[in-house]
């Protein structure tokens, strides 16, 4: 593997090259969301990313994305709780193309009261759809009644929201929120060097006042959300992680959320899943962020295994004994799915994209590597110690009935 790295080319402006490859994945990222909106404005972020795509001061919604598409390439975007991420994955002689269209959906929409009454629609079809999502649900549950802090604050907004915000609200946060000192753009791929001088060129990302990362808390609880229409008991259980600027703990924490909830031959989709029957369907994610954490074990099984699954869940974590063989699958695994990360530049974007969102200097996969190579059993032990041991909440959809569990019934 070729050791390259993080070639800043313009104030906030990065480039990561990668050999061999014939494409590029360009991203820009807009410091807004939720944790950023006023009450009444709850989703706004979200409306902006839609009604974008729309029309640019020179482009038509045709000319945004036929040319894109017309080569195979993928144009997106999504809106996360402090930040908005527009991309797009080209042949990287379709770079410069790419990119324009990208710098003019973020610094050049045009928005007209038409387009914003059509994204009204769909997104008010996209709000009515999550909530018929049971995993959407459960999510929505748990950052709202469980996170202490402004990520508890909703992407999408609310109904009232949704149809209250106006073009000129539209438009007002736009021009606050999308200034050249609150975007950076990140490039993985080849391109020319001729293209590095068009970026330069065409951006202009003045130093300025960045929106500030913010801290939110989890709260110990048990909270549940009574969906009759679903047939089966999701759980998400959560317990305090370890954030993204956590150098000491953040390597040893990858390897142990690997071992734990990632492929068949982990703990949670062995013991619990292959071994036992309880569930369908059981995995393991870490929400972090620049100061703060949450791991989340997600679970879904039927009304009559619930209690069996919590009951054997928090047996099996009290009882972990993370030995060499499964220190070494986790390990192991995490280097590989790593090493994998280098045919896709869309998913480097995506590992990346986290630190930039949350202004860490960005480490190249190589780093990451290097890192995680170097965590030892002591290591995963001591994650396990912050991730696991202790107090855990628990957020629960369920058709009608509420579990006889209390908060001693998930600690470790």
């Amino acid at each position: 593997m070729n050791d390259q790295s993080m070639i800043k080319i313009a104030e906030n402006v990065y480039y990561y090259e990668i050999p061999g490859v014939r494409s590029a994945t360009i991203a820009f990222i807009v410091g807004s969301g939720p944790v950023y909106e006023p009450d009444h404005l709850l989703g706004i972020s979200h409306f902006i990313e839609h009604t974008v795509f729309r029309k640019t001061r020179k482009r038509t919604l045709k000319d945004i994305k036929f040319p894109i598409e017309e080569v195979g390439g993928s144009l997106n975007a999504w809106t996360d709780k402090e930040d908005t991420v527009y991309y797009a994955k080209v042949p990287s002689s379709y770079f410069k193309t790419a990119f324009d269209i990208l710098r003019e959906i973020v610094f050049e929409p045009y928005f007209i009261e038409r387009n914003v009454e059509l994204e009204r629609k769909i997104i008010l079809q996209e709000y009515y759809s999550d909530m018929e999502i049971p995993e959407q649900r459960l999510f929505n549950k748990f950052f709202d009644e469980l996170i202490d802090g402004p990520h508890s604050k909703s992407v999408i907004g609310n109904e009232k929201t949704i149809k209250s915000i106006t073009i000129d609200d539209i438009v007002q946060f736009h021009s606050e929120m999308y200034a050249p000192y609150n975007v950076k753009v990140l490039i993985a791929g080849h391109i020319d060097k001729k293209d590095l001088e068009y970026v330069k060129k065409k951006l202009d990302l003045s130093e300025g006042i960045r929106t500030t990362k913010q801290n939110s808390m989890l709260k110990p609880g048990i909270v549940y959300d009574k969906f009759q229409e679903t047939q089966q008991m999701h759980f998400l259980f959560s317990h305090n992680g370890i954030s993204l600027s956590d150098e000491e703990n953040i390597y040893g924490a990858m390897v142990l959320k690997t071992l734990l909830g990632s492929g068949m031959s982990s703990v949670l989709f062995e013991q619990i899943r292959e071994r036992k029957g309880l569930v369908y369907d059981i995995s393991a994610s870490h929400l972090q962020g620049k100061e703060w954490g949450v791991f989340l074990i997600y679970a879904a099984t039927s009304i009559e295994n619930s209690n069996a699954l919590v009951s054997e869940l928090f047996g099996l974590l009290k009882n972990l004994e993370i030995t060499k063989k499964l220190f070494d699958y986790g390990k192991k695994r995490l280097l590989g799915y790593l090493e994998l990360l280098t045919e896709s530049t869309s998913s480097l974007i995506s590992l990346y994209t986290q630190y930039l969102a949350n202004d860490l200097r960005v480490k190249t996969l190589d780093e990451i590597i290097e890192n995680v190579k170097a965590v030892d059993l002591e290591a995963v032990k001591k994650a396990y110690e912050k991730m696991i041991s202790g107090q855990w909440s628990m957020t629960c959809v369920t058709p009608n009935e509420e579990l006889s569990i209390g908060l001693e019934d998930i600690r470790v």
